[in-house]
């Protein structure tokens, strides 16, 4: 492909990206991610692997080894619907968790912007996209395109979107310009650590599996201080995005959308006393099509029981 006409596809491309629904987007090449396979085969040494990653450290970092005809990656961000607070008593939801299963809503977005490429006469063979569940290094690659920064808060941070959104990657067997990475616009702010319930941010190492967000969705036996800290949360962990400073205006819409009382119809309060009584039929109308839901019943009966606990609504 001519460099004219690659420009000129990379533009379309993000047109068409936009107008599908995506908040940002950014190109990168199918080369390999320098450094990450390394660091990746130390957390393995230090055993802070987290239980559903991938085990082909290969395939995280180097889309030719998914598809040896990538050319380029692009990354993409979808935004995380508006939603309401919990009312006092009830469960917390992390955003990623509310409404329809995320992964769901971003393929439906990449189905139309892939629909659209093709339309518009796309030279090479069909795309490759991936959502959340891949094994690519979505994060590592949306830095690489220039989508934003890796936070202290270990969140990528898009200028003026902020985290509150999801990554998908598209692979092209074209070349395409890249843009160029982003340095951190965090500066001194440590609001991110110093809220962390866990207490894990600002370390030299980040130690994944001791995050609120991985414990909600452990299968593991939860120590008793782990129990804790999971406070009234059912699923995920939002507290870091929520100090974020880039987040500011996210909250805002929130808050202004809540006050007067339209526009939301999502809420990330949850019915502990229901959620701990699930029945088998109860969860696949309720959850199964959240992402919640990718866990099974029992982790959310057993978050719901713990915020029970916490909150001393019931007796340990």
């Amino acid at each position: 492909m001519e460099p004219a006409e690659a420009n000129s596809w990379k533009q379309r491309i993000k047109e068409l990206a936009y107008q599908s629904g995506f908040s940002a987007i950014g190109f990168t090449s199918g080369a390999h991610l320098e450094g990450l396979k390394e660091y990746l085969e130390e957390r393995i040494g230090l055993g802070y692997q987290l239980s559903f990653e991938d085990k082909d450290l290969q395939k995280r970092v180097d889309p030719k080894a998914t598809w040896p005809l990538c050319e380029t990656v692009v990354a993409l961000a979808y935004p995380l619907p508006l939603s309401v607070k919990p009312r006092e008593g009830e469960g917390v939801l992390a955003r990623s968790a509310v409404g329809e299963d995320y992964h769901r809503l971003v393929r439906k977005a990449l189905d139309s912007l892939i629909s659209s490429i093709t339309t518009a006469g796309w030279p090479g063979q069909g795309p490759l996209i991936q959502v959340d569940t891949g094994p690519l290094n979505e994060r590592a690659f949306a830095k690489r395109a220039g989508l934003g920064w890796i936070g202290k808060n270990q969140q990528l941070i898009i200028p003026g979107v902020g985290s509150f959104v999801v990554l998908a990657l598209i692979l092209l067997d074209q070349a395409l310009p890249s843009d160029e990475p982003m340095e951190s616009r965090c500066g001194e702010c440590t609001r991110c650590v110093q809220a962390c319930p866990a207490q894990i941010l600002g370390q030299a190492r980040f130690q994944a599996s001791r995050c609120i967000s991985y414990l909600t969705q452990s299968k593991e036996c939860l120590s008793e201080s782990q129990q804790s800290s999971i406070g009234n949360r059912i699923f995920g962990c939002d507290t870091c995005q929520e100090a974020c400073p880039h987040n500011r205006n996210r909250l805002d819409m929130e808050e202004e959308l809540e006050n007067a009382g339209e526009g939301i119809v999502d809420t990330r309060g949850v019915d502990l006393w229901d959620t701990q009584h699930l029945t088998k039929s109860q969860f696949m109308r309720q959850w199964k099509n959240s992402a919640a839901g990718w866990r099974g019943k029992g982790i959310l009966q057993r978050n719901a029981h713990l915020a029970l606990q916490n909150l001393n609504m019931i007796k340990r």
